[in-house]
């Protein structure tokens, strides 16, 4: 909850310009499911069990279920993110394009 009250909207949404409260799916639409009407508190680097990593503040950020669920598994699973500035080119350092 401390983390929340911190930053209290999914940043993967804020960052496409829709402030999701939880409240909207990641497409900025009413979320018609009420189960999923939520934030989650993401460990932006994967803790695998480190302590020092799952307790570090800084590593952590608010996303809601549609990024959480499917975007952020993805860059896990795939290593990088597909993320793209505003002239198109891949912002994740660890994208093939940046190495």
């Amino acid at each position: 909850r401390a983390h929340l009250s911190l930053e209290p909207v999914c940043r993967y949404c804020r960052q496409a310009g829709i402030i999701n409260d939880g409240s909207l799916t990641a497409a900025g639409e009413a979320q018609p499911d009420r189960r999923r009407r939520f934030l989650v508190v993401d460990h932006i680097v994967p803790h695998r069990g480190d302590p020092a990593l799952f307790w570090d503040g800084s590593n952590l950020q608010t996303l809601c279920p549609d990024h959480h669920d499917v975007v952020k598994q993805r860059e896990e699973v795939r290593g990088f993110s597909n993320a793209r500035g505003p002239d198109g080119w891949p912002l994740d350092p660890q994208h093939p394009a940046n190495r």
